[in-house]
């Protein structure tokens, strides 16, 4: 490269976009040298130079006046004496990895930029305006010596860029300078004292609604405003993004500087990725991206919205019997429809085939459903004149999300489509009674015609059992039921059109939805097989419970035939649960034995399952809402389960199933079903509920031979799934059983204990220890227990049964009263040590805890001030609302709290914010290890700094290496428990210690 290549005309490659408009403006206009170098610097920041320095000479002799980027040992290819003999006035001149640019004359500044590797010519093309600016500037540190020289250097840089650029006055829109691309883009000869809406626009009296200047100037007391935006012209229909900003004048004035880049191209790209090919609206991928960013939106406050989902009726038949062509016209008609209603704030996308959602942004749903029910006045309009013969309609459902509501875009989905579905249901009723009310009272007595193909309906009956078989012929909707069930429930006769209708005016108005949606699901296509269980009116006037269980058959070009079944009569036999039409525990109990007397060769599996946390459900509304989550909960099990289970509702939240001839990964499937199922936030009657779905499971025949013990382990296995955190599926093992024979022999023991004024109960001491003295400052009672046969038990296995079982109220008395007495004995001797004692959610629930605690402070004259209670993160984040109240009894005894367990698990610096900690004890999990753990030691570090700014105190637990101390040294912990300072000792160990510790010269013990 010579430096005749770099010429007048040469002109910057498109990556100079990249560069701050506002460094060049800084460049230009600033006063002080560091400011203007500093700009330079950013703007050669592209080229990665390893070394940016200005030499200027005086008196003959060079000086580096200023350096930037890495300073390493160069080899000096060209002295600054070369470089400027060698330069003409303000040329580059290239030199392997070195290129130097002179950029005065007076006093002679050169700047010279280094690279590891050789410059390229594109790599020099960056540096090229820099000619035109060393124009501008006789003085790298002063100010220009011609204002015209300025305008001209300046208008001859922009030339230089081939995007848009342009110049206006900021009060009189008054355009003073336009570059060379724009006036070409736009075929402008002259448009400097023009107004710019004029000849930038088409057809304005005005400034454009979109213009960007009000918003700077309402900005101006800020350095440089500044907007970015696309926006498409109305001369020449290309999208430009345009950076706008205002900037001073070499006048004084304010002037709107733009510059604007040309991204129709990209747009149409991410339009057309983003855009749904039939309706033009946003696809599902843009529209769910979109959705989020609304959300997230809501959650912070900023705005609130109204979320729709739309389904369009019947497009299934119309695709069927009009063909796709007509359905797509259908879909693109009510899309057309919509979008032509929604302002341009609100969010409207194709989700599926024949479902849209809508997101009206802080609107009402009265709004939101006012808009939908215009839409839907257009599309009949259109359908009478088009005479369409189909209905031209959709159903929607609506859901209000206020601001600051932290919703999921999956939970949203889910809750808007069940809105949706209501109305669904509601439309599906009103079609079946409006055919009804069209059909002649001769239809209802055989007039009707029945025709099925024998061989697709012994496959149905095959596949059924002996009960109310039904048969429906899917081409012309018609049903027949046995004469055994016309007598019973009254029916028109066996040959039934629109049963849904017929049938649905017998079902009970709580069970009409699930009996619909079952129905529908079926017409949909959305199942090949339902089962769903309902109460009807029969002749006699009792509503008794009726289970469906019915198949769809296809031919063998896989069109939909048949759709057959059985209805079985529940309460022929009074042995249905009353809340949730199941077969009761009874039947259960008959039918496990008679699959094992009948098929002692089948394996049998016994799953039951339990709602967790269902008392929470009860608790927070009634229990007449309770029976109802156990309906739904028992119609939802039932519809996902396979043709070889049956479901049965066993004691309280319980049920049981029955799985006759399946594998272990079968059993894995069917649960996992049934737990996505229920692992969602679920709406009745507008109340919000959540429970999870636990289970055990035991197998005939390797777990046990007779239904007794096969309930006993599955229940075993229930408990285990329980204890091992819930939502989730235990098989039952041998493990198990021991576990649970121990535990139930540990309970009696304890009881036995407890009966006998606390025998094998006793408390051991752990120190203390103080971070900065090394001196023992309290101790944290453990209670331990031993007994024959079970010798010592550990604390981790022994305590959860003592709450289990209840004991852990008697127990937890005698430990406070136990470590009072100790604390107010040791205080004697030593004036400041502390007792913490564990405390159990359970002991807070007793009515008259806080009495004892104050009864047993007076009874053992301890100073209250050394009692410090602790409780767990997780039951005090579980429960915060409801132990407040306590927690200030606590305190207004003099008591300290203790946070126990910190970080291990609900939100824990939200829980400092709330809960009204003294002090905070960092869970063991942080601490082990901590020497080799960065994590560790930056979360220490920051708990401990933030405590400590609300003048709480931290305690860290589990030190046991010198490594874990020499790191919690320097962090400022106040106190320090752990075996490397003293594991828990019996009473009279830490009484032999305390003396020691009186006859010490130093008074401490390390």
């Amino acid at each position: 490269m010579t430096t005749s290549s770099f010429n007048d005309e040469h002109r910057l490659p498109a990556s100079i976009l990249s560069v701050d408009w506002n460094d060049w403006i800084t460049f230009l206009h600033a006063q002080d040298a560091p400011a203007k170098l500093a700009a330079l610097q950013r703007m050669l920041k592209p080229l990665v130079p390893d070394e940016i320095t200005l030499f200027c000479r005086s008196d003959s002799v060079w000086t580096c006046c200023w350096a930037g980027a890495d300073r390493k040992s160069w080899p000096d290819e060209i002295t600054p004496d070369n470089a400027w003999n060698t330069l003409s006035d303000l040329t580059l001149l290239p030199g392997g990895k070195t290129i130097w640019l002179k950029l005065s004359q007076t006093p002679p500044t050169l700047l010279k930029l280094c690279r590891t590797q050789p410059w390229s010519a594109a790599d020099c093309a960056w540096i090229d305006p820099l000619r035109f600016l060393a124009c501008a500037h006789a003085n790298a540190f002063g100010q220009l010596q011609s204002r015209h020289h300025e305008i001209r250097v300046f208008h001859q840089i922009l030339d230089q860029i081939p995007t848009h650029l342009w110049i206006a006055d900021a009060k009189t829109y008054e355009i003073l300078f336009m570059n060379r691309a724009m006036k070409a883009a736009f075929q402008l000869d002259s448009p400097e004292g023009q107004p710019c809406w004029k000849i930038l626009q088409r057809e304005m009296n005005g400034p454009c609604r979109f213009c960007p200047l009000p918003d700077l100037l309402s900005q101006s007391k800020t350095a440089l405003p500044q907007k970015q935006g696309d926006q498409i012209n109305t001369l020449n229909q290309r999208i430009y993004c345009n950076h706008d900003s205002l900037i001073p004048w070499i006048d004084g004035r304010l002037v709107h500087f733009q510059h604007a880049i040309d991204v129709t191209e990209s747009h149409r790209l991410r339009l057309d990725a983003d855009t749904d090919a039939l309706t033009l609206i946003p696809n599902r991928r843009a529209g769910l991206r979109k959705l989020e960013e609304l959300l997230e939106q809501v959650g912070q406050g900023e705005l609130s919205m109204t979320a729709a989902m739309l389904d369009i009726d019947q497009l299934k038949m119309v695709n069927d019997q009009f063909g796709h062509l007509e359905g797509d016209l259908l879909i693109c008609q009510i899309s057309r429809t919509i979008a032509s209603l929604l302002p341009q704030e609100d969010l409207f996308f194709r989700l599926s085939g024949d479902e849209f959602i809508l997101a009206f942004v802080n609107q009402t749903t009265d709004i939101g459903s006012a808009l939908l029910n215009q839409a839907q006045q257009r599309l009949r309009q259109w359908g009478e004149t088009e005479k369409k013969a189909y209905r031209c309609s959709f159903c929607f459902g609506l859901i209000p999300v206020n601001a600051g509501t932290q919703l999921s875009c999956s939970t949203l989905l889910s809750q808007v489509d069940d809105a949706m579905y209501t109305q669904k249901r509601l439309l599906h009723i009103q079609l079946k009674e409006s055919e009804k009310a069209q059909m002649q009272l001769a239809d209802y007595h055989g007039e009707v015609s029945f025709r099925y193909d024998s061989a697709y309906l012994y496959d149905a009956l095959v596949e059924s059992t002996d009960d109310y078989i039904f048969i429906n012929n899917m081409h012309d909707d018609v049903f027949r039921y046995p004469q055994a069930m016309v007598e019973e429930f009254g029916l028109p006769g066996q040959i039934v059109r629109n049963a849904a209708a017929v049938w649905g005016e017998k079902v009970h108005p709580d069970d009409k939805a699930a009996f619909l949606e079952a129905n529908q699901i079926i017409l949909d296509g959305r199942a090949t097989s339902h089962n769903v269980e309902y109460r009807a009116l029969n002749q006699r006037g009792e509503w008794v419970w009726v289970r469906c269980r019915g198949k769809v058959i296809f031919d063998d070009n896989g069109n939909p035939v048949l759709f057959a079944g059985l209805i079985f009569n529940l309460s022929r036999k009074n042995k249905t649960d009353r809340i949730t039409g199941l077969f009761n525990k009874m039947v259960y109990r008959e039918e496990a034995q008679r699959l094992l007397s009948r098929r002692p060769d089948t394996p049998l599996a016994i799953m039951q399952l339990g709602l967790d946390d269902f008392r929470h459900v009860n608790d927070l509304y009634d229990r007449s809402f309770g029976d109802e989550v156990l309906r739904i909960s028992a119609q939802r099990i039932m519809s996902l389960l396979p043709e070889n289970a049956e479901v049965y509702r066993l004691d309280g939240d319980e049920f049981g199933i029955l799985i006759s001839g399946c594998q272990t990964e079968e059993i894995r499937k069917i649960y996992k079903k049934l737990q996505t199922a229920f692992d969602q936030q679920m709406i009745y009657e507008g109340q919000r509920y959540y429970c999870t779905l636990s289970a055990g499971c035991a197998v005939y025949p390797q777990d046990a031979k007779v239904f007794l013990e096969l309930v006993k382990a599955a229940g075993y296995a229930l408990e285990q799934a329980k204890l091992n955190g819930k939502n989730r599926l235990e098989f039952f093992t041998r493990q198990i059983l021991a576990r649970k024979i121990r535990s139930l022999g540990i309970i009696e023991k304890m009881r036995e204990s407890i009966a006998q004024e606390y025998a094998g109960f006793f408390l051991m001491y752990q120190p203390q220890v103080s971070v900065t003295t090394g001196q023992w400052i309290g101790f944290e009672a453990l209670a331990r227990w031993q007994k024959a046969p079970y010798g010592y038990v550990p604390p981790d296995e022994f305590i959860p049964l003592l709450e289990e079982s209840g004991m852990i109220v008697p127990v937890g008395r005698w430990i406070f009263r136990q470590a009072c007495e100790k604390c107010a004995q040791w205080s004697n001797r030593e004036p400041a040590l502390t007792m913490s004692i564990n405390l159990s959610y359970l002991q807070l629930t007793e009515p008259d805890f806080i009495d004892y605690m104050q009864e047993t402070l007076a009874a053992t004259q301890v100073d209250p001030h050394r009692i410090i209670v602790e409780m767990t993160e997780s039951v005090i984040a579980s429960r915060a609302h409801a132990l407040e109240h306590l927690f200030q009894r606590i305190h207004d005894l003099g008591i300290r709290i203790a946070m126990d367990d910190f970080g291990t698990g609900y939100s824990s610096l939200e829980m400092l914010k709330k809960m009204p900690a003294d002090i905070v004890k960092i869970d063991r999990a942080f601490v082990h290890g901590v020497d080799a753990s960065n994590f560790d030691e930056s979360f220490i570090q920051f708990i401990v700094a933030i405590c400590h700014k609300v003048n709480i105190e931290v305690c860290a637990e589990g030190v046991e290496t010198e490594a874990e101390f020499q790191i919690l040294y320097p962090m400022n912990v106040d106190t320090i428990q752990g075996y490397y300072f003293g594991k828990p000792m019996l009473e009279n160990e830490v009484e032999q210690k305390l003396r020691l510790m009186e006859n010490a010269e130093s008074g401490g013990m390390r």
